[in-house]
This record gives structure tokens, sequence and C-alpha cells, in this order.
């Protein structure tokens, strides 16, 4: 039916209203986007609003379009979150296989929190997206495991999909009998348990430390020298004045050394082999006027004992913080010291004392070497081996080896996936087929060699998209290497990220907020990739369905 001219006027005026409507949802929701991403609470929206205003931003002009209050804001931040949620249910549905990354922690108003991070393939690449932050009653390994098998069906996913786990190394999570790897086993018979290398590589030198007791005392020498100065502005002025005028530098601050800190000490350490100089001449000073703790400390600080491990754990620990396994160094620096304070007087420093630190300096470095091999046990990690093993192209010998090579690198994978299992459901089936695995090992990695400049992760893709059908049975595993998690560094971020949020001032903000904002923040894509016209149609659902 043909309209009138008023008609047709009428209805172009109102669809210029319903863009200009339309138009300024989608710029208020990039702001609030914008807030989750960045920490910023949403009572500032008000207050960035007007600043936009005042720019003349043409999406704000019209004030009848702006919400304002709390209960809109809030609307629109569920509507990103569900926006998210329906995204990242898509991609789940693509995903055969799945990895879990979980840890535990107290939030700010001692709530029992489990944070659960998911690890999926998606043609062939890896993501790891946040599922969510969920209030547990109990830290027992039941609970957390009925709450994560919650969690998976809220999304409609199966227990039985997971193929990894994980975890920060607790016996809780660990426990080979009552476990939380031990009860998904129970379901998932092919799961795989994994200790986070960045927990393991802190624990082994946690370890070395406390099996050496001159490094132990050498870490309670840091944290005094620490607080001396934490607790005085004064005596923190006149060690910056020292540095400055002995390096022409800016002082580093002074670290204390902490338990739950990743290798916190090598910081703590970098820093006081920096200041050392003005410390030992700031000290001084204040031994001079009759100041017993700093006589003290500096008696400690300017022995040859001291110099020499600040050095050695100065080499050490940044390969520590690298997570490099290669800590067999034979060149561990200490031949510096002498030239580089020639003007300062050490202490201690007889040949005696230097055969005696030498001792405990390969005590030491013997004792790191021997928990990073306790902490890294061959058994538990032989599948993620084996993984490597074929499929990172870089590891290939030459072709006249290639099949000697295949039947070591497989075994391990054809034993755990290709063999049937029993659990308290009955028994399971093989994943895969152990002949037609073995049959396909060399022709696979031939191929792969074929394709030039491959690595792991970018091997797994090209198994997966464009080998798949000649190599079905490898594909499969490609897709599980890719979800089965070796650190849990995702769920400490988590936790980092719920701490920014939640904080001291913010405590009354209810935990249903905390976790979509979590969500917005760590699963969000950039503000140019994040589908608004999608959510603003979210936001106008939710809007219709309490009318």
């Amino acid at each position: 039916m043909s309209l009138t001219p008023q008609q047709s006027a009428i209805k172009h005026h109102c669809d210029i209203a319903t863009k200009s409507r339309r138009d300024s949802l989608v710029s208020q929701m990039k702001v609030i986007y914008h807030m989750a991403k960045s920490d910023i609470p949403t009572h500032q929206f008000r207050g960035l609003t007007e600043l936009l205003q005042s720019l003349e931003a043409p999406d704000f002009q019209c004030s009848a379009n702006v919400y304002q209050h709390n209960e809109s804001l809030n609307d629109m931040e569920v509507a990103i979150e569900r926006t998210l949620i329906e995204q990242l249910d898509e991609k789940l549905k693509q995903s055969e296989f799945l990895g879990l990354i979980i840890d535990e922690t107290v939030n700010i108003t001692v709530n029992k929190k489990l944070i659960v991070y998911l690890k999926f393939e998606n043609r062939g690449k890896a993501e790891t997206v946040f599922l969510g932050n969920y209030t547990i009653q109990s830290g027992t390994a039941r609970s957390i495991y009925s709450n994560v098998v919650d969690a998976l069906k809220d999304r409609g996913l199966d227990i039985r999909r997971v193929m990894g786990l994980g975890s920060d190394g607790a016996s809780v999570m660990m426990g080979c009998h009552s476990g939380v790897g031990a009860l998904l086993k129970q379901e998932s018979a092919f799961a795989v348990q994994v200790h986070c290398i960045a927990h393991r590589v802190a624990l082994a030198a946690s370890d070395a430390s406390k099996a050496v007791q001159m490094v132990a005392h050498y870490k309670r020498t840091v944290n005094s020298v620490y607080s001396f100065y934490k607790h005085s502005a004064t005596r923190t002025n006149r060690l910056r004045e020292l540095c400055a005028t002995l390096t022409d530098e800016d002082m580093t601050s002074l670290k204390q050394q902490c338990a739950v800190r990743w290798l916190s000490l090598g910081k703590a350490v970098s820093a006081v082999k920096k200041n050392w100089p003005a410390l030992i001449m700031e000290l001084s000073e204040e031994a001079a006027n009759g100041n017993a703790q700093s006589q003290g400390l500096l008696n400690q600080i300017r022995s040859y004992k001291f110099i020499a491990l600040t050095h050695t754990l100065s080499d050490v620990l940044p390969v520590m913080d690298k997570l490099n396994l290669c800590f067999q160094r034979e060149d561990v620096n200490l031949g510096c010291i002498s030239p580089m304070f020639k003007d300062l007087t050490v202490t201690e420093s007889t040949e005696k004392h230097v055969r005696t630190f030498d001792n405990r300096r390969r005590q030491y470095i013997e004792e790191l070497i021997e928990s990073l091999e306790r902490r890294f046990p061959r058994d538990d990690v032989d599948i993620l081996k084996g993984f490597d093993l074929v499929f990172n192209p870089d590891r290939y010998p030459v072709s006249c080896e290639m099949q000697q090579y295949a039947q070591h690198a497989v075994k391990p994978l054809i034993e755990h996936y290709g063999t049937p299992k029993e659990t308290e459901t009955g028994a399971v089936e093989p994943l895969i087929s152990p002949e037609n695995a073995q049959r396909d090992e060399v022709p696979l990695m031939t191929a792969l060699r074929g394709y030039g400049g491959l690595n792991f992760l970018t091997a797994c893709e090209t198994v997966v998209r464009e080998l798949g059908d000649i190599f079905p049975e490898w594909a499969k595993l490609a897709k599980i290497a890719c979800t089965i998690p070796v650190s849990s560094v995702p769920a400490e971020r988590g936790f980092s990220l719920q701490n920014r949020i939640k904080t001291s001032i913010r405590n009354r903000i209810s935990e249903e907020k905390v976790t979509r904002l979590m969500r917005i923040s760590c699963s969000g894509p950039g503000l140019k990739d994040f589908d608004f016209p999608r959510a603003a149609e979210n936001f106008h659902a939710m809007k219709l369905c309490r009318k």
C-alpha cells in the first residue's frame, strides 16, 4: 500500500529518531564496555557522558537519549555479558575437547571463591576463556568438583569432554585418590592432570632455599634491610641521594621477598645488588651516629658471604624467572665482586670464607637442580612430551632416523589414548585407533616437515585444518594437545582482576556483578571488534521482557 506524503514524512522522521536512539545506545554501551575493561566504577558513567557532551560528541547531545539510572547501566552490562556468553557458547559447541584451569582463593570479603577458565580448540587454534568465578561453601575436592560440573552443565557442556586439568598443584587438586583430578578421571578417563609449570618453578626455588641455611639467612637479611628503609622516609631519601651521586641513576626501590609471590626474591636481590654501595655508605653513617640496628645490618651486608651470594642469586634467579630449566651453569660470575667495590671494605673475605661459600654455592645450585627434577617427574610429563615430539617439527631427526624417532615419540600417546580405560561407570573405548595412529605416524611427520617453519601451535593448526581428512586419528590428538593446560596462570590473573574490581572501597559490589565485570574485562575483545549492535538488541529484549 502506497503512503501519502504526510505518512512518508512521518515515517522518515520516525526512522531518523529511531536510528538516533540506536546510535546513542550503542555509543553508551561502548562507554560502559570501556569502563568495564579499564576497571572504572559504574558511578563514573555520568561524568564521562558529560565530558562527551562538552566535547560535542553527536550521540550524546540529546540528553533524553542518554541513560543515567543505575538499573539501566546495569542492564547494559548484562546485555554485553550475555552477548559474550552467546559468542562463547557458539565456539564451545565447535570444540570436541576441553581443558579446565581452576584455582581457589578468598576475596576481600572473606568469601571462598573458585575461578574456572576453559581452554578449547577453535579450528586448530587454542583459546583460553573465563567461564566464571563461583562462591563455594567448602574447599574439599568433592565440593570443588561438584561446582565445576554444575558450571559446565550451565553452559551445556559434558564433563567427559574435559581432556586436561591445570591447577596450582595443591593436594586437594592433585590428590591421587580423592583429589579433583582423581574425581575428574572417574568421569573422563583420558583426562590428564597438569601441575602449573610456574608454580613448580617457584616451589623448586623455594625448596632449594629452605635446604641451604645460608640462603634462608640471606632472605631474612634482605627483608630486614627492606623494613629498615620502608618505615623511614628520611633514610630512604638519604639512600636515594647517595645512589644518584654514586651512579648518576635513580635508586632502584628495595623489594621484600614474599613467599606468596613467584620468585619475588629475584627482584629483591636485584635491588640490593644495584644499591649496595649506597646501602653501605648510608648504613655506615647511621652506625656512626650510634644506631645499633644499622650497625647490625652493615655487618651482615658487607660480609663476603652476603656479597657473593647476591651475585650468585642475581645470576641464577633471572633464569628461574624465565622458566628455563637449564640451571647447570658453570660460569656463575663471582670474579666481578672485588673490582666493582674496590673502594669499600669487605669483611670475612679470607681464603677459608671463600672456600666455605663456594661449597655452599655448589650446594645451593645442586639443590636447585634436584628440586626441579622432583617438581618435574618424568612420568608426569610423558604425555605432554609425546605431544611435543610429534607436533613440533623442530625436534624431528634426519629422515633416515624418523621411523625409530616416531616409535619412541608416539608410544606414551598410544598407551594413553589408544587403550581402553576402566572407570566406576564401566569400560571406556579408546579415543583413537592405535593401529591407524601407528600407521600414519611417519607420513604425518613427513608432511609437517614438508610445510617448513612450523612450530608446535602452527603444526597442530595445520593438522586440524588441512590434514584432518588424511590423518583423522592425529587430528583428534592435535585437538587434545590444544586443550591441555600446562599452566594455571590465567586463574592467577583472574584473581588479580577480581581484587582490582572488588576493593576495600567497593566491597559492597555483588558477586554477580564482579563476575560480570571480570568476564567483560578478560574475555571481551577490543572495542572495535565487539558486536555492539547485537548487545543493543539484547538490551532492548531485556526491556521488552519487563513490560
